[in-house]
């Protein structure tokens, strides 16, 4: 392990000092973007997938490209992707039909059509491949690759936040973290970018090391290794191997940031000679966080400590999760050679992702909203986070949770564990939703939980909810946490439980009723 120098931090390859303004015409969209210098022309497209172009070529440009045929525009270039419910190909003629110039397919059309026609083994593959394309056309961007179990997307916004003060910068749009998802949040850069900031998702061996081929990254994170995917991935050593992937594909070059505080992300790290930043709460870290405090509702205040310099930080979002997330997010920043400063102002202007702890009170009582997707690790994150917040015993604390998909042969074992976790946060109500409800239930009650009651569906559980509002059953005080994977859309019972609410705050909520 070679560590990085504590004296103010890196330079990586010039790193993202003195860079101007961006260009005033940022022209065509997508891509190298400046009127005389198109996006993409049908060599470089040629070139970066190693096509054939089946129709006669012609010495033209591509305004951007898409997957998505209803958003082509006059001049782009359609890739034809083939998913387990989709098939680009079928929509050809509608991009053609709304102006897309040229076509990259894995199978010819059955009839000519009047653009560029790019035929690839592999559509996937080849939009892959136009992003490490432009990558490679732009050295002196600056990637940042963020990988892990949980907290992916936090530790991306945070990092965007402090970079983005001083640097025009891409960062992946939404959830966009997969095969499909990084190319397409990376093919928007240009000339005048300095620095991506890059999610990385997989629920299968290998998607981290091809996403790390076409990113390239200047500095990788591995957040944290839980269990999460682990049905399609042997267990946690399966996600730990696939994980790990990132560190392994990353350049030599790559700087690491690797969070000290969890043994198996220090275990991997230890195999790689790559520069390192280390972060966590462990005396040795070059990136540590101190004296955690909660300030108002839901927010909270730390010391940073970077290389024995320490400024106070104020985060509007709460839970040790958070602090872990802030302090990767501090070590990334840092490998790029930003200064203490810069760093605790980013994070003091970072603003929490949709569905991410965010908190809203309506009539005293407080909705955690969690809603945006769970693995066991996550959900027992929030529930410590969310009873750290009470500060009276008449608060209690109330878990909507729903099922955690992609848990393989492991379901009942960990959906039983989380029961645990809501018993161990002093959960005084469990509402379990889903298909591992009974399973989650039971296990709550065994460990203490008095009332755990099960709802088959998100609809069943919005009712209930109503049902316990309009009782009186949920009242002033209570903290409620609604956290599932993405694929049980836990907001349908957030917005149902907000509505009674509301209805109650105003005197218009309906009497008490319903099957529950």
């Amino acid at each position: 392990m070679t560590a990085v120098g504590k004296s103010g931090g890196i330079s990586v390859g010039g790193a993202c000092a003195g860079y101007g303004a961006p260009p005033s015409s940022p022209g065509f969209g997508y891509g190298l973007a400046l009127a005389d210098d198109p996006a993409w022309r049908l060599a470089d497209v040629l070139v970066a997938t190693g096509g054939v172009c089946v129709s006669a070529p012609a010495d033209m440009a591509f305004r951007a490209v898409t997957t998505d045929s209803r958003a082509a525009q006059p001049g782009d270039l359609f890739v034809a992707l083939v998913g387990e419910r989709f098939d680009g190909h079928d929509f050809i003629t509608d991009a053609v039909r709304r102006g897309a110039a040229g076509v990259i397919v894995s199978r010819l059309p059955a009839s000519d059509l009047p653009v560029q026609v790019v035929r690839v083994p592999c559509t996937l593959t080849a939009l892959g491949d136009l992003a490490a394309y432009r990558r490679r056309l732009l050295p002196d961007l600056k990637v940042v690759a963020i990988t892990g179990s949980c907290g992916k997307t936090t530790v991306k916004e945070m990092c965007a936040a402090i970079l983005g003060r001083r640097y025009p910068l891409v960062k992946t749009r939404g959830n966009f973290n997969n095969l499909v998802g990084l190319p397409l949040s990376l093919l928007p850069v240009c000339r005048h970018h300095r620095v991506a900031v890059l999610e990385m998702g997989m629920n299968q061996p290998g998607e981290i090391a091809r996403l790390t081929a076409i990113a390239a990254p200047d500095v990788a994170c591995i957040t944290n290794v839980m269990a999460a995917h682990v049905g399609g991935l042997g267990g946690i050593a399966g996600v730990a191997a696939a994980k790990e992937e990132l560190f392994a594909a990353a350049p030599a070059r790559a700087v690491l940031a690797v969070n000290l505080d969890d043994p198996r992300v220090r275990r991997m790290a230890a195999r790689y000679a790559n520069p390192q930043v280390t972060f966590g709460r462990r005396p040795e870290a070059m990136v540590r966080g101190l004296w955690p405090r909660r300030v108002g509702l839901c927010g909270m205040g730390f010391t940073l400590e970077i290389a024995g310099q320490r400024r106070r930080v104020r985060l509007p979002a709460f839970g040790g999760h958070v602090l872990a997330d802030a302090l990767a997010a501090a070590a990334l920043a840092y490998a790029l050679g930003q200064d203490i400063d810069d760093i605790a102002a980013g994070l003091a202007a970072f603003e929490p992702p949709a569905m991410r702890m965010r908190v809203v009170e309506t009539a005293g009582v407080r909705l955690v909203d969690d809603t945006y997707n769970a693995n066991p690790g996550s959900v027992g994150a929030a529930l410590k986070a969310v009873a750290g917040l009470r500060q009276r015993k008449r608060e209690r604390l109330v878990a909507v949770l729903g099922d955690m998909f992609e848990l393989g042969d492991a379901s009942e074992i960990l959906h039983a564990e989380v029961g645990r976790m809501a018993a161990g946060s002093g959960c005084d109500l469990l509402v379990a939703v889903g298909r591992f409800a009974p399973v989650m239930a039971a296990a709550a009650r065994g460990a203490g939980v008095e009332k755990a009651t099960v709802c088959r569906d998100r609809e069943s559980a919005a009712e209930l909810l109503r049902t316990l509002v309009a009782a009186g059953e949920i009242r002033a005080g209570d903290w409620i946490l609604l956290k599932g994977s993405r694929g049980m859309r836990m907001e349908v019972v957030r917005d149902a439980l907000a509505s009674a609410l509301e209805q109650r705050q105003t005197g218009t909520a309906p009497d008490a009723g319903g099957d529950g």
